[in-house]
């Protein structure tokens, strides 16, 4: 008979640090508007199933910015949104205006009349320097209202429950008082302070594993050593070298006495930052007391590959180990798919369908395997997707738990009780470097934008180093300024430079990175140099372009030319994604755009469309009311539609696809002004990819001066 199959979920907390310690405030809020949204119900919803066990990854940095809420520490967002609306300077008004939008539209803006009025008023596209103009048009009241709903949308549902008047507030919806927004504010706080309890007490009871990381997310084996990245990045072109396997070694340490006074006892285990091993940062682990680490099982693979050995069915269902000169550390692998699916694909299905389905897939690993004990490692972001979901996720996560207490053919357990539980485990004798996305290290050193700030760092440490050997009793001016260096090896600078990530919030990532080497010499009591006050990131921090101009492009699968595309909207896959990462995309970019009597529709692949085996594409439609799908199927070049008429559709693949639907084949759904469009990829029937990933996109129905609207010189 075969054994439970072992499930281990690792849920990954982490917000950067965002402070300017100059001015001792958070220049962005998301570690506050994530701790009333995510931190505390994800330990608490535990409590209503007592067969489950979770292990969770808290970032040392994160907790440390919940301690400094929780110590009087405000951010700019909290300031500007406890100042009364009445008086409100201009620039304040507009930085509201523009700022207060900053949330999932399709889960928690569209659903509430008032604030997604105010977003229909601001408009869905507007930019600081038309808000100038426009301000005006905004009563303070509406203003006041857009404070509070900013804040109040980020609460979780949980919370309405426990807070009745926050159940009252969000039910009133408009017309709020100054009483009204402030109470509201300040709830953040005490939500803030169940936070670290909660997740102690349940440690305590043994109903979930807490693991760490390295204190500011650094990518350890690059602060070892940048030149690790030529093993799995062999064609990189490093001008230079930052060697500080020390600086690995103290993000460690702070990382294990933060974790050891905030939870009493020291940490098992470490989920490196993304995921990133090399030998020597492994041997930094078991230096500094951690018995596990996780990954991706790619780096598995890849370490199997270096070292001869041919994968099997139960390769990554089963802990390893790797030995270093401190001793052995465990290591588990990360099973990308099943995580992936939680992350990016389960947010648009039925609650219930969704667990089912992840329930399936389970029993197809199990059925798989033989007799002996298994174990499946999920291991993801356990905050930014959650947004995407109805209801904060909560719906999902109670019918998964429901479905795993009920069945006996899964076990799910801690980390360290899985590693502890399989006693024969196989050693990796030579540990691949990487990270869980495309097991290198491509995100953080891939791009020029990343190597100019490796070589900044790099710069104003030395700069540190000297000023330390000349000053060596300056030791309170010595520990802030390493302080700032150690913020600035972290991950998360590195993440928005180059044109793999991009969020509203690019700039004032690329300026804070700048400011805490600035803030180096600050403290020392240096100039400046003038190439910290430069920009770094070169890329362009938009991912999607509306249509500007009308287009009729020929539907035959080809770029026949710049021009017949010139003008149409474009979502750029390869820029969307913000905190989150998918690893593959199949879509690299969607082409959208109309004349007045036709919808059209391009996609670009990495390889040619027509090569991708068993591909389907489906264009969802819908006003509001009525719903319209069109479903385009390359392999025998059916058309099939639900509410949408099939005449004069037409579709074509080769190079790319191309398609075109006619506007009186939209029925009932051309009726309205504005139609949102979500186009799904399905392989072999199975739901591939969404594009967009987040939200939709929004087509105005033109009219015979739309060109003359978008004119430019």
């Amino acid at each position: 008979m075969k054994q439970p199959l072992q499930i281990t979920f690792l849920w990954h907390m982490h917000q950067p640090y965002y402070k300017n310690i100059e001015t001792d405030k958070f220049i962005l809020p998301w570690v506050r508007l994530h701790a009333v949204k995510d931190y505390y119900d994800m330990a608490a919803i535990l409590d209503n199933y007592p067969k489950i066990k979770q292990n969770f990854n808290l970032v040392p940095c994160l907790l440390l910015q919940i301690d400094e809420y929780l110590n009087g520490t405000t951010d700019v967002f909290m300031d500007v949104s406890l100042k009364s609306a009445a008086s409100l300077t201009e620039e304040e008004r507009i930085f509201v205006i523009y700022n207060f939008f900053m949330a999932n539209w399709e889960t928690m803006i569209f659903p509430y009349p008032r604030y997604s009025y105010l977003l229909k008023k601001r408009g869905e596209n507007s930019h600081p320097d038309e808000i100038k103009k426009t301000h005006i048009l905004f009563t303070v009241d509406e203003i006041r209202d857009l404070q509070m709903w900013f804040n109040l949308t980020w609460i979780d549902p949980v919370f309405l429950k426990m807070y009745p008047e926050l159940d009252r507030l969000k039910k009133k919806g408009e017309n709020f008082t100054e009483e009204e927004k402030n109470y509201c504010i300040n709830s953040h706080l005490e939500i803030m302070k169940l936070i670290i309890p909660k997740y102690r007490e349940l440690q305590e009871k043994g109903r979930i594993e807490i693991s760490t990381t390295p204190f500011y997310h650094p990518i350890l084996p690059l602060v070892c050593n940048t030149d690790t990245a030529k093993t799995c990045m062999p064609k990189i072109a490093l001008n230079f070298n930052f060697s500080h396997p020390e600086d690995a070694d103290m993000q460690v340490k702070k990382a294990v006495d933060y974790y050891t006074e905030k939870f009493g006892t020291p940490p098992s285990g470490m989920w490196p930052s993304e995921g990133s091993v090399s030998t020597e940062a492994m041997g930094i682990l078991a230096k500094n007391g951690i018995k596990w680490a996780a990954t991706d099982e790619e780096i598995l693979r890849e370490s199997m590959y270096i070292d001869g050995i041919k994968q099997g069915k139960d390769t990554i269902y089963k802990p390893y180990f790797v030995n270093t000169p401190s001793g052995p550390v465990n290591m588990v692998f990360r099973n990308h798919y099943l995580s992936d699916l939680i992350g990016f694909t389960y947010q648009g299905w039925n609650a219930k369908e969704a667990a089912d389905h992840f329930i399936k897939e389970l029993y197809n690993i199990k059925n798989s395997l033989d007799e002996k004990a298994h174990a499946v490692n999920v291991i993801l972001d356990g905050e930014n997707c959650w947004e995407y979901y109805p209801n904060d996720g909560r719906d999902f996560l109670d019918e998964l738990y429901k479905a795993l207490s009920s069945n006996d053919d899964f076990e799910t357990v801690t980390i360290s009780e899985l590693t502890k539980s399989f006693t024969d485990k196989p050693e990796i004798k030579n540990l691949f470097p990487g990270s869980w996305i495309n097991h290198d290290f491509y995100i953080w050193i891939g791009h020029e934008d990343d190597r100019t700030s490796w070589k900044l760092l790099k710069k104003v440490r030395e700069h540190l180093v000297r000023w330390q050997e000349d000053h060596p009793a300056e030791t309170n001016k010595l520990s802030r300024a390493w302080e700032s260096i150690y913020t600035a090896e972290g991950s998360d600078w590195n993440w928005w430079y180059g044109d793999d990530h991009s969020s509203k919030n690019d700039t004032e990532f690329d300026n804070l990175y700048r400011l805490h080497l600035i803030n180096v010499y600050k403290i020392i009591g240096e100039k400046v140099p003038d190439l910290l006050y430069v920009p770094i990131s070169k890329a362009a921090s938009s991912f999607e372009i509306p249509p500007t101009a009308f287009i009729t492009p020929e539907i035959d699968g080809m770029d026949t030319n710049f021009y017949e595309w010139k003008g149409a909207g474009i979502v750029d896959m390869s820029k969307e994604g913000g905190a989150t990462h998918k690893v593959s995309k199949m879509t690299q970019k969607l082409l959208y755009g109309f004349d007045l009597k036709a919808l059209y529709f391009r996609i670009d692949m990495a390889e040619k469309v027509k090569d991708v085996k068993g591909l389907a594409v489906e264009v969802r439609l819908t006003d509001g009311i009525n719903i319209g799908t069109v479903k385009f199927m390359p392999a025998n070049g059916n058309i099939e539609t639900n509410n949408v008429r099939r005449d004069n559709i037409t579709f074509s693949v080769k190079e790319i696809f191309e398609a075109k639907i006619p506007f009186e084949s939209l029925g009932a759904l051309r009726e309205n002004k504005e139609v949102t469009v979500l186009v799904f990829l399905y392989v072999d029937g199975v739901e591939k990819e969404k594009v967009p990933e987040k939200g939709v996109i929004r087509i105005q129905m033109p009219d015979e001066f739309f060109n003359l609207y978008n004119w430019k010189v």
